[in-house]
Formats: C-alpha cells, structure tokens, sequence
C-alpha cells in the first residue's frame, strides 16, 4: 500500500504550516480505503477558485500601487524591506481609501469569499546552499528562519479603522482572521541570503489546495521576487 504524508491542521479554521504523519494515499481525500484501490479510480484535483488577488504597496497619495513581478530594496539590519498589502483585485493602481475598506470592496465582489482564506510562501537561498522553503498559514510558521528574514503578518481587513494595530500572534488567530499583509525584515544574518527572496500569496478553501507535500497548489495565487539592491 502506497504511503504519503498526511495533512493534518485544519485548514478552515486558523492553521499553521502543514504537519504530516504516514498514512494511506487513498485516505488523503476520500477516506478509508482497501489496499488493493487504484489511483486511478479517483478524480484528480480540479480548482475552482475563481479569486484573482494581487500584492500593493503604499503610494505617496495614499491608495496602493501594484507590484510587478520583482521588487528591489536595499536591505539594512533590522531594517523594514518592505510592507506587502494582498487585496482581491488586478488594477495597477487604487485609489485612496482605507485599507479595510479597499479590501473588503474587492473580495464582496466574489461570492461567499469568507470561505477563502489567505496565505503566503517564502522561499530564499543561503550562501551555503541551504534552501528555505515555507508555507505560512499563521504566525508560528515564520520562527525557524527569524535570524535571516523576520516576517510579521497583519490582519488588516478586521481591525476598526482609525486604531493602531500590530503584527498578529498565535493568541489572535480565530477562524475569522485574514492575513492579509506581510512584512519583510532583515534580519541578524540577513547577509547569509543570496540576494532574492521569493514571495507568493494565495488563496485556499479546502485542505484539497495543498499537494501530499504541503504546497499549495492551486491558481489563485501572485508571486514577487524581492531583491536586494
């Protein structure tokens, strides 16, 4: 009988970086099954996520500017590289409003979108060939590399606007909570990284979203390259 590693964490609910442990491929998805069940008999993963969903920075007019494909900061130690904000639209450039309610006029354009919940990928490379690879569904998934990049994740959807807020802890994860933003620091090793550090965010429904390794899979998805300059 074939063995994969399989998901655990609830994907529906708050979550954390995928964990595993053996168990039956068939039972992945469809439950128990009988050793002798061919892959074949069952359907292939089809995504139906129709989110299109894009990452912004501030601008000097105070609504958000696209970023392109790559992005380019000097880094500094314990310096800011960048503030990534993840809104459900495709336009260059939006206009002026605050963050909650540009985010939440973009994603009331799906139906039902507070069944889609967002994460993020970080992956870089280390001068040595070491390679990190993450996917990020709350806050504990970011700790393991904190000594080269220190990332702290927002919920900037749900906060009332006008209050000051910081970055999110385990202890403020529910089922509601959107990361929506990401921010990127260098940290103490930061000069141990190659140069390029690759950045996606995505969207996701079910544990289905997430491949027998814990990547995500799917299409609703926008990916930067940030370099250093």
């Amino acid at each position: 009988m074939k063995k994969l590693l399989f998901l655990l964490i609830f994907l529906m609910t708050c979550g954390c970086e995928i964990n595993y442990e053996e168990r039956d491929v068939n039972d992945l998805i469809f439950g128990e099954t009988s050793s002798d069940a061919h892959a074949d008999d069952f359907p292939k993963y089809h995504d139906d996520n129709p989110v299109i969903l894009s990452l912004y920075i501030d601008n000097d007019a105070g609504g958000l500017d696209k970023v392109g494909s790559e992005y380019s900061k000097l880094w500094q130690l314990k310096k800011d590289i960048v503030v990534f904000g993840s809104v459900f639209s495709e336009e260059d450039v939006i206009k002026p409003d605050y963050f909650q309610n540009i985010w939440k006029s973009n994603a009331s354009k799906y139906t039902d979108y507070q069944k889609y919940k967002t994460g993020w990928h970080i992956s870089f490379d280390l001068l040595d060939g070491t390679q990190i690879d993450r996917t990020i569904l709350c806050p504990s998934d970011v700790s393991d590399f904190y000594d080269y990049l220190e990332i702290y994740l927002y919920d900037s959807a749900n906060v009332p606007i006008g209050v000051w807020y910081s970055h999110l802890t385990m202890d403020d994860m529910t089922e509601n909570t959107i990361l929506t933003s990401m921010k990127l620091t260098a940290g103490s090793k930061f000069h141990e990284i190659d140069g390029k550090i690759i950045v996606s965010v995505f969207t996701y429904d079910t544990e289905d979203d997430f491949d027998e390794n814990g990547k995500y899979r799917g299409n609703s998805v926008y990916t930067v390259e940030v370099y250093n300059k």
